[in-house]
């Protein structure tokens, strides 16, 4: 049987030092405050750096969640405590600190929402060539990393609850061995295929423009200008010409007097700039040919 460890995950406010979190935290270790429980089965000892890597993926994807729910806490740091060792399996016990001004019923919802939001990603993860919609890479290596321990073990298994001290559970659930041993393959494939993504050119890809402009032709600049490649994603992005030539012709439809240049479609060699995984500029390298819509 190996170590048994019940650990405190604390959030430091940025008006919050060292000494006051440490004073604060066993007022808000009471009955009342909900946890977020990790349990991790194993028959062979835990490498301490899968380990290691499983808590702090954790941590981060908390502190990441935390962000996106709770945009008026400002997060500056985790820190992570230990309060006590036991005999048994190993038991990570996370109590998000969010303010002393926080209420604990507010605290509640944070950890029964963070548990459902491993969850969600987990069951998106764990069947046959599982993706998560709209990650960053930051989040598919937390999965992965969440998982490495249990996925190595013979007979491994992640419990992860929202719960009282007492007992009583708001929601669970237990991914075994195979289903991380999936979780980590999809994991790490969409984030290789994100980051591949990034460095590749599109070859002649359809092009419609969302927004024009009449102003004087910029190359290497960002433009006015939005296209939507639907290959690419939905949503309009701003054009930068590479070239006085792709701009050129990209310009001359938007500045024709008859017709429509939302009505023209544009076959287009281009790449893209990301910013923290998202597009977020479209680079013309080349237009090929342009088409009419409507025909």
């Amino acid at each position: 049987m190996f170590p048994k460890f019940f650990i405190v995950l604390g959030y430091r406010l940025e008006k919050i030092v060292g000494d006051i979190l440490v004073g604060y935290l066993p007022s808000a270790l009471s009955d009342n405050a909900a946890r977020i429980v990790i349990e991790l089965h194993n028959n062979q000892p835990l490498d301490l750096l899968e380990f290691t890597a499983s808590l702090t993926a954790f941590a981060r994807e908390h502190k990441a969640f935390l962000k996106g729910k709770r945009p008026g806490v400002q997060v500056e740091e985790s820190r992570v405590l230990i309060v006590d060792i036991r005999k048994g399996s190993t038991v990570l016990e996370l109590l998000p600190v969010l303010a002393p001004i926080i209420a604990t019923a507010e605290v509640t919802n944070t950890v029964a929402e963070f548990v459902g939001h491993i969850r969600s990603a987990f069951d998106s993860l764990k069947s046959y060539g599982g993706r998560l919609s709209d990650p960053t890479t930051q989040q598919l290596k937390n999965m992965a990393d969440s998982v490495r321990g249990i996925a190595a073990d013979s007979d491994g298994r992640l419990k992860m609850a929202a719960r009282f001290s007492n007992g009583d559970v708001i929601q669970e659930f237990v991914i075994d061995k195979n289903e991380a041993r999936t979780v980590l393959k999809n994991a790490i494939a969409q984030k290789a295929e994100i980051e591949d993504k990034r460095d590749t050119v599109f070859k002649k890809v359809l092009m419609r423009l969302h927004q024009s402009s009449v102003e004087d032709l910029k190359v290497g600049k960002r433009t006015s200008e939005k296209g939507i490649v639907e290959r690419i994603s939905g949503s309009p992005l701003p054009l930068v010409y590479v070239s006085d030539d792709a701009g050129s012709k990209i310009k001359q439809e938007i500045l024709k007097p008859e017709g429509n240049p939302f009505q023209r479609g544009f076959i287009v060699d281009l790449d893209v700039e990301t910013m923290n995984d998202k597009p977020r500029v479209y680079r013309i390298l080349e237009v090929h040919q342009i088409l009419d819509l409507e025909e």
